[in-house]
């Protein structure tokens, strides 16, 4: 059974993968640095490490259309 089943739904799931990635680094990493009080060494690892991986399927996901260009 195949999921993804058009290049459109593959491009807007790519998309989103990378927008959920940009939003968990921005919350977890860069929020804590606004307030100092909530900074914590391990959640800014965790954040960069879950949000690099989002970006990471993103990427992989429109993968194919970056090397068509």
């Amino acid at each position: 059974m195949k999921v993804i089943k058009t290049e459109k739904q593959k491009d807007n799931l790519a998309k989103a993968f990378g927008d959920i990635g940009k939003i968990t680094i921005a919350t977890l990493v860069l929020a804590p640095l606004a307030k100092p009080s909530l900074l914590n060494l391990l959640n800014i690892i965790l954040g960069l490490l879950v949000g690099l991986l989002f970006w990471l399927v993103g990427y992989i996901l429109d993968g194919k259309e970056i090397m068509d260009e």
